[in-house]
């Protein structure tokens, strides 16, 4: 007969792992029948009342090997303490008298109650500490080149227990950005949350099944053995399950990222946002009186310890090169210069490169920086946005898209001056009804350098293509008109 330590995991196989009834079987060296029964079983424990124990040798020492065996419970597998650890420790540091087989008995008792109850908790969306909550948002943001507006995703980290959050932008939703992200997050905290709860989200999960059941991708259930982390799913359109995280996708977004701002580089403003975030910790809990960075701390306390060894967040996949030597990607074509017509191709890809081989997996060929085109650009209406602050100039200087202005432009809208201001954004409006916001800032740059800003010869330098030097004016003192007439080669003395 088995043990319940026994059925309890040949559950978690078939429940949680998915595993057959024949890999069961071959793993704990049981006939199929008996795993089968046990597997997909409805069996029914009566409970039995139990004659409780005296303990009096191991009485006085439970309290520590029960802060030992907590203690385990946040270290990987292997790093755990056996029971014969346990034993020499006790024996070393107390006076414990005992015998081995009684701290055996005892440790093995404890730890099975620890597991059990450690299930009934993944069973409620609990707000214990160390359960955290994840999510994706998304934000416009100006791109320093184009001054177009640009979509970014955004991930989400929260802790209910203590209403404290943590977010990384990343360049797109796929599944490397997604862990890479994770995994820097897993970083900042020192340790990883117990208890993780998504979406539905596809990077993770490939098929919803009944019940809570979800076929997960491979690349996310290696990553989530290697953390040792309990991946809850909230159920579909049930988003407000996981609705602290909910909550703070908007908070985000409304305060740190709007107006949209000007992003030059991911790393930066994630760093910028990084300390935004835990500056933010530093007020009090909206229920509780208390300061969410106190509470904070027993999310902190309850995580699991970090692996020893780093976890590659890598993609394997196999391409064949087109006749122009380039291969798709996420949609995204690559040219691989060293393959040729129909070459078969081995694939290693990170959330930022795109390592090429053979087909064998053995000579590398190249390796490919990810491109990340966004879905779609949105173009600033800029005539619109400037209307706003015609008769209110001195408030253009907290205007939402101020940032998205080009230097020279915004320069030559913010003079000291109000008037002058007023004026400026007038000519703003009218010049950009004919000419891109592009082709007017390389005119204000020309205009700026001939110290020469009226709008009769921004427009002059707009009509001659931005050239350097432009024809001037006909009408007043001058001999350009002549110098058309004058013999090539010739000076006025001739």
């Amino acid at each position: 007969m088995l043990t319940m330590a026994q059925i309890n995991y040949i559950k978690q196989l078939r429940e949680d792992d998915e595993k057959s009834i024949t890999d069961i079987a071959d793993t704990l060296g049981i006939s199929w029948r008996t795993a089968k029964k046990y597997a997909d079983g409805d069996l029914k424990v009566e409970d039995r009342p139990k004659q409780k124990r005296k303990r009096p040798v191991m009485g006085p020492y439970t309290e520590i090997v029960d802060a030992w065996l907590e203690e385990d419970k946040l270290l990987p597998k292997k790093q755990r303490r056996t029971v014969k650890a346990i034993y020499n420790q006790l024996s070393k540091r107390t006076d414990y008298s005992g015998s081995s087989r009684t701290v055996y008995r005892y440790v093995k008792k404890r730890r099975q109650e620890l597991i059990d109850a450690s299930k009934k908790q993944y069973v409620k969306l609990t707000h214990d500490p160390g359960t955290a909550q994840v999510d994706f948002g998304e934000f416009k943001a100006v791109h320093p080149e184009t001054r177009k507006l640009y979509p970014y995703p955004y991930l989400v980290v929260t802790f209910p227990h203590s209403n404290a959050q943590l977010a990384r932008v990343t360049p797109a939703e796929n599944i490397e950005c997604f862990l890479e992200a994770l995994k820097d997050i897993f970083d900042e905290l020192g340790g990883v949350p117990k208890v993780l709860w998504f979406d539905n989200l596809s990077s993770a999960v490939t098929e919803v099944l009944k019940g809570t059941k979800r076929k997960l991708t491979k690349t996310f259930t290696a990553f989530k053995w290697h953390y040792r982390f309990k991946a809850n799913f909230c159920n579909v359109g049930e988003g407000h399950e996981k609705g602290s995280v909910e909550n703070k996708v908007g908070y985000l977004r409304r305060n740190w990222m709007s107006p949209p701002p000007l992003i030059s580089e991911v790393a930066r403003f994630n760093d910028n946002l990084k300390a935004e975030m835990a500056a933010d910790r530093d007020r009090k809990h909206y229920e509780k009186d208390e300061q969410i960075s106190e509470l904070f701390k027993d999310d902190l306390n309850s995580l699991l310890k970090l692996p020893t060894e780093e976890f590659e967040v890598v993609r394997t996949d196999t391409k064949v090169a087109n006749k122009y030597g380039e291969i798709k990607v996420k949609n995204e074509t690559y040219h691989v210069g060293s393959a040729h017509p129909k070459q078969s191709l081995f694939l290693k890809i990170y959330w930022n490169k795109i390592v090429v081989y053979d087909e064998y997996g053995e000579k590398k060929l190249t390796t490919l920086p990810r491109k990340y085109l966004p879905k779609r650009i949105d173009d600033i209406d800029w005539i619109e946005e400037l209307k706003i602050f015609k008769t209110k100039p001195r408030a253009i200087e907290q205007a939402a898209y101020l940032g998205a202005l080009p230097a020279a432009t915004k320069e030559y809208l913010l003079p000291e001056d109000l008037t002058a201001r007023r004026e400026r954004i007038k000519v703003l409006i009218s010049l950009l009804e004919d000419y891109e916001m592009s082709e007017i800032d390389k005119a204000t740059q020309t205009a700026s350098k001939q110290n020469k800003l009226d709008e009769e010869y921004l427009k002059a330098i707009l009509a001659y293509g931005n050239q350097e030097s432009i024809p001037q004016p006909e009408h007043g003192p001058t001999l350009a008109r002549y110098d058309r007439l004058r013999p090539e080669g010739a000076s006025y003395h001739e």
